[in-house]
C-alpha cells in the first residue's frame, strides 16, 4: 500500500515537473485559445472624442482592435537544417488598450468578439498553407523564402474581411448581417478545426522565446506583429 502510494505520488511529481504552463496574456495582449473569452474588462482604451461622436451619430458603442503576430524558428545548428524544417508560430491577439467599449451590452461586445475569431479564422488557413507546403516539398528552407510572402498575404486578407464586416455591420447596418458573418466563420472553424491557435503558439509569440531547444528564431526574418489596416 504504501509503496503504491508512493509510485503514485512520484508520477505525479514527474508530471508536473516535466509540465509547462504556457503563458497565453499579458497586460497588453491576450491571446486566442478555445478557451479564451473576450470580456467587458479588457477594453483598456479610452474613447477618443471621434468615438464618442460616432457613438452619438452612428450608434458605434465600442471598437476592437486585433492584430496578428507571427514568428519564423529555424533549427540552431546548420547541419540539422533538412532534417528539421522551419517552425511557423502563428495566432490572434486582441489588443487591450487600443480597444474601447461605451458599453456592457453583450450583444454589442458579441459584434466585437467576431472581430478575434475572424482573426483566428486567418491563423488558421496560414498554418494549413505552410502544413501543406511543407508536406509537398518536404525542403528546408521553402518556408524561409515564403514565410514573408503567406504572412503579408493573409495580414491584407484580414484588413479586408475586417473592413467589409465593419461595413455592413455597423455602416450599413444591415438586417442579419452579424448573424450572417457570425455563421460565416463559426463555418471556418469547423472546416480548420485541426489547426486552431494552441497555448503554445500564443507562448512563443507572448514571451520571445523558443519552445523547442533545438530551434532559434530566425535571424533574417524579423518579428513582425501584423497590425492590418482597418
Amino acid at each position: 500500500m504504501t509503496k503504491n502510494l508512493l509510485l503514485t505520488l512520484l508520477t505525479v511529481i514527474s508530471v508536473t515537473a516535466s509540465g509547462q504552463t504556457f503563458k497565453t496574456e499579458d497586460p497588453n495582449l491576450k491571446g486566442w485559445t478555445k478557451e479564451t473569452k473576450i470580456v467587458y474588462a479588457d477594453f483598456k482604451g479610452k474613447p477618443t472624442d471621434q468615438q464618442k461622436r460616432l457613438n452619438k451619430e452612428a450608434g458605434l458603442q465600442a471598437s476592437a482592435q486585433v492584430g496578428l503576430k507571427s514568428i519564423l524558428d529555424v533549427p540552431k545548428k546548420k547541419r540539422d537544417r533538412g532534417r528539421l524544417l522551419e517552425k511557423v508560430y502563428v495566432a490572434p491577439f486582441f489588443i487591450k488598450t487600443a480597444s474601447v467599449t461605451m458599453t456592457k451590452d453583450e450583444k454589442e461586445l458579441d459584434k466585437q468578439r467576431l472581430y478575434f475569431d475572424m482573426g483566428e479564422v486567418h491563423a488558421r488557413m496560414m498554418r494549413r498553407d505552410v502544413e501543406h507546403i511543407q508536406d509537398s516539398t518536404k525542403a528546408y528552407g521553402t518556408m524561409w523564402i515564403l514565410y514573408s510572402s503567406i504572412k503579408d498575404y493573409y495580414c491584407t486578407e484580414f484588413g479586408k474581411m475586417f473592413n467589409d464586416y465593419t461595413y455592413e455591420v455597423f455602416v450599413e447596418k444591415k438586417e442579419g448581417a452579424y448573424e450572417k458573418w457570425r455563421e460565416f466563420i463559426d463555418k471556418g472553424f469547423s472546416e480548420l478545426e485541426k489547426y486552431a491557435t494552441k497555448k503554445e503558439d500564443c507562448h512563443r509569440l507572448l514571451t520571445g522565446l523558443p519552445i523547442d531547444p533545438e530551434y532559434e528564431q530566425s535571424k533574417k526574418v524579423l518579428d513582425t506583429f501584423m497590425r492590418c489596416d482597418q
